[in-house]
């Protein structure tokens, strides 16, 4: 039986443009800085994927090179939404990182839907998905990155405000130019 990452592969083929290479030194620094340990299955994913769009609607990002701390804490920082929700936490049920069991981004949609892990708990490969719209809709599921994505290709389990249409038959992941 294959696996989400490996159904995920299968559905999607080979990228386009080899990526391919596992950078450790860059995942390690990352979560030095975030703190906590990042799922594997996203991690094995971007290394064989790399940053790039899932159908040209879900965009997905990951450290390319090696970054200064002050690289990282701009790259991974949601400080604008935790000041957000500071009073506002009827609009935004959920605590942002590093705030504990906060939210850590890892992808957006081209309306403006943000893509995030529920970093509760001590075992990242458990941690819940949440989905956040452009008007404050917020849906929460079970499973991994690999399993949503294949869920969203399945059209099950998925934040009703997605596009019913996406993905499209023969989505294919296009990466960013480096």
């Amino acid at each position: 039986m294959l696996s989400p990452l490996e159904r995920l592969q299968a559905r999607l083929g080979e990228p386009e443009k080899a990526w391919g290479w596992a950078r450790r030194e860059i995942w390690e620094a990352s979560e030095r800085h975030l703190g906590v340990t990042l799922p594997a299955d996203y991690k094995a994913f971007m290394d064989v994927y790399g940053p790039g769009t899932l159908d040209g609607y879900l965009y997905l990002d990951r450290p390319t090179c090696l970054m200064t701390r002050g690289e990282l804490e701009e790259y991974w920082s949601l400080d604008s939404w935790r000041e957000a929700r500071k009073g506002s936490e009827d609009l935004y049920p959920f605590p942002f990182h590093p705030d504990p069991g906060g939210l850590i981004r890892w992808g957006h949609d081209e309306h403006g839907g943000e893509y995030y892990f529920l970093a509760s708990g001590s075992d990242p490969d458990t941690w819940e998905i949440v989905v956040g719209s452009e008007s404050a809709e917020w849906y929460r599921t079970n499973g991994t990155f690999t399993e949503f994505l294949t869920r969203c290709f399945d059209g099950l389990d998925r934040p009703p405000f997605m596009p019913r249409s996406w993905p499209e038959a023969g989505a294919r992941y296009d990466p960013f130019n480096s």
